[in-house]
């Protein structure tokens, strides 16, 4: 086995992090509101439960006392019972009262903590959301919120009433004798402060587990999911030797963690039931010197010898609770990333002219975009194009707004993006991504979805200008087959032709298009492209193209490189330029042309010759 010093050498985030335990608590007080005065009443109901489990051990202790001077009758022994019957029925019935109230908060609490994330995740840029998986975003809105149930729903009610249990026993001791209550209160001192350096040093590690543990799971999962890829290329052992590593470093800080946290936690575990070994001795030497009676030593064997459960129980809500802190602490960070400003506006736009004026955007620390100009005019198809990574799809995706530029501005109609409305800005753009995204639903509702109460026949319509309509009829239940999650029953062509459809339902005068052709058959990527030309009519039509056939008959073609704009004008220009796009053109040109082999015929020929 790997030791815990590799382990956490590959294991990004292992260095030593402070951590704020309470995280949980101001996030759930700060998103309590109508809730604080239910967990207020479930707080005092758990004090009250506690109270009265404290009832029988004074009961108890009375009989004792009635037994050792002899005045112990049936009747005694009957009230007694009674009386302890009545306190632990009522106080499991305050416990379950507190229970329930503290539920009911939790779950109100956990509510308006789930509306607060997901109503800032709206607010946040779209271009937030490129590098988070559909995991990260249940994870946040989903698995964290509901992690602090634990702390609202128990930690809160559960540790307050062992709080003022400690208290209350505390005073009582003291009350009845300081000497035997010193000898009682003796060895715990002792034994938190060991548990709390054993915390203090294991805690210190909890980020490095938490990534730990979600690069084992996110591992685990990728050899899972990749296994047909695996098989086929025969790479098994490379790969199971990369999930085996994130096993191993995720073993190895848990290890890491237990050498610091289990030596002086086994000894706190030892001691803090020990009272009564101090208890006795000193009891037994004060009862033979005549400074205490045995009804008292009686009080402090049994109310003494548990004198630090309610601590240990406090202590342990308060690892939970600081487990859940760390946890959380992505749902704090999430809320405290910067809303994307939206003015809420309706302006009056002169046209639908998408300008770009000296636009420069960094991403990731590094600039893509360099002082980029030029302008799509209504009515007009503008075609970006260059190798991968040019630049070409992150100005497209600034024009929705996916993230602000740091540089320069972008206007619609002579307005600045930021001054519109984002409700108006969506409402004026459309776009079709090369990855599409489906709903598990109708391919009649996913098609719809472009346009609130969009009737059959506009569906239709959409359908057919998307070339789309002859494939649905085709299916057993035509436009109102599910098409599963992510439309995984259709392919890839179709699912670009449903998202076509959905746009050119929508209607929106600006439409965006990052090569939505990519994964269509010949016959269908031609009937779209009649479909598209249709479409631009009227329209600024901004499309990202790879294959450059699909725009050669583009308005005005930006050919991009390194995040500048070194060639523009139409196709026929372009080509006679000799430069970038001509060369570009040569290269697909040359791909289409290539073929995998020489056919049987020619070779047989040549073999004959």
């Amino acid at each position: 086995m790997m030791s815990a010093g590799a382990g956490n050498e590959n294991c990004p985030g292992t260095n030593e992090t402070k951590i704020d335990y309470f995280a949980s608590l101001h996030l759930l007080w700060h998103h309590a509101g109508g809730n604080r005065f239910t967990i207020a009443i479930s707080v005092v109901l758990a004090i009250v439960a506690a109270g009265l489990e404290l009832v029988p051990l004074w009961l108890l202790w009375h009989l004792v006392v009635d037994v050792i001077e002899a005045k112990a009758t049936f009747s005694v022994f009957l009230s007694t019972a009674g009386f302890a019957a009545f306190a632990v029925l009522a106080g499991y019935a305050a416990q379950g009262a507190s229970v329930a109230k503290a539920h009911i908060a939790a779950f109100g609490i956990i509510h308006r903590l789930r509306l607060a994330v997901a109503t800032h995740l709206v607010g946040l840029p779209l271009g937030w959301f490129s590098d988070r998986s559909l995991g990260e975003a249940k994870t946040l809105v989903i698995d964290e919120p509901e992690r602090l149930e634990v702390v609202a729903a128990h930690g809160i009610p559960e540790a307050s009433s062992a709080l003022a249990t400690w208290v209350v026993v505390s005073v009582w001791l003291f009350a009845v004798d300081w000497r035997m209550s010193l000898a009682t209160v003796l060895l715990t001192p002792v034994a938190f402060l060991m548990i709390v350096i054993a915390t203090m040093r294991s805690s210190r590690k909890l980020v490095a587990f938490q990534t730990a543990n979600r690069r084992m799971n996110a591992s685990v999962l990728e050899y899972v999911a990749g296994m047909p890829v695996v098989k086929i290329f025969n790479r098994s052992g490379e790969t199971v030797a990369g999930a085996s590593t994130a096993v191993r470093d995720y073993v190895d800080i848990e290890l890491d963690i237990a050498r610091s946290y289990v030596p002086l936690g086994g000894a706190f575990s030892a001691l803090v039931l020990a009272n009564v070994t101090i208890i006795l001795p000193v009891g037994l030497l004060l009862l033979q010197s005549g400074e205490i009676d045995t009804a008292t030593l009686a009080f402090f064997v049994i109310l003494g010898a548990g004198y630090s459960l309610p601590l240990t129980k406090l202590f342990h809500l308060f690892q939970n609770i600081a487990h859940v802190s760390v946890a959380s602490k992505s749902v704090e960070e999430v809320l405290g990333t910067s809303a994307q400003p939206d003015t809420g506006r309706d302006v009056t736009l002169e046209n639908r002219d998408m300008t770009f004026e000296n636009v420069s955007f960094a991403y990731g620390g590094r600039t893509v975009l360099h002082d980029l100009s030029f302008t799509a005019l209504t009515g007009t198809v503008t075609a970006l194009v260059g190798p991968s990574g040019s630049g070409k799809s992150t100005a497209a995706s600034l024009v929705a707004r996916f993230h602000d530029v740091a540089l320069g501005r972008i206007t619609l109609g002579g307005v600045d993006l930021r001054e519109i409305g984002r409700d108006q800005l969506m409402r004026e753009i459309s776009f079709v991504f090369q990855d599409v995204f489906l709903f598990d639903d109708t391919i009649a509702a996913n098609i719809g979805f472009g346009k609130a109460g969009a009737g059959n026949e506009d569906i239709e319509a959409a359908a057919r200008a998307a070339q789309a309509h002859d494939f649905i009829t085709a299916m057993p239940q035509g436009y109102q087959t599910r098409i599963g999650a992510s439309g995984i029953t259709l392919s890839g062509g179709e699912r670009q032709r449903i998202a076509i459809a959905r746009a050119i339902l929508k209607d929106a005068p600006v439409l965006v298009l990052d090569e939505a052709t990519a994964f269509c058959d010949p016959d269908s990527e031609a009937a779209i492209q009649q479909a598209l030309s249709t479409l631009a009519e009227g329209r600024t039509l901004i499309v990202v193209a790879h294959r450059l056939h699909t725009i050669a008959a583009a308005d005005r073609i930006l050919v991009l490189s390194e995040g500048r704009i070194v060639e523009e004008g139409d196709h026929r220009m372009l080509l006679q330029r000799q430069g970038h796009y001509a060369r570009l053109w040569e290269d697909w040109q040359a791909v289409r042309s290539n073929t995998l082999r020489t056919p049987l015929k020619d070779k047989r020929m040549e073999h004959t010759s």
